[in-house]
């Protein structure tokens, strides 16, 4: 992502906003955690520490904007399209609030449901 001020020039890398996105879901309510973009040979989704949510998010370039593919894991007993209703809106707001981008799509694939004590 590059962006141009009367200052100079500003550069967003991919993985710096997939390290926000990440930080930003993580903090919605019925979010375990990310989920890596690849299941494991046995089809179980590996969940992310907090050094590694830009595994868990693809950033794509297009010409309408940035598209993003969001993977999570969910708590049990929450409803799926509710949650992931409000990890849309709230990553549209905050990123956009933060960088000013213009988003294409935010997609985002539940991974996995885990049962919390």
């Amino acid at each position: 992502m590059k962006s141009n001020t009367k200052l100079g020039g500003i550069n967003v890398s991919e993985n710096a906003v997939a390290s926000m996105v990440g930080a930003i879901v993580t903090e919605c309510y019925g979010v375990v955690g990310m989920a890596s973009r690849k299941f494991l040979k046995d089809g179980w989704a590996v969940l992310l520490r907090q050094e590694n949510y830009s595994k868990g998010v693809v950033v794509k370039q297009t010409s309408n904007g940035l598209e993003l593919e969001i993977y999570v894991i969910i708590c049990y007993g929450v409803r799926i399209t509710e949650v992931v209703s409000e990890i849309q809106k709230k990553v549209k707001y905050q990123m956009g609030k933060t960088l000013d981008i213009e988003f294409a799509a935010i997609n985002v694939f539940v991974q996995g449901v885990k049962v919390i004590d």
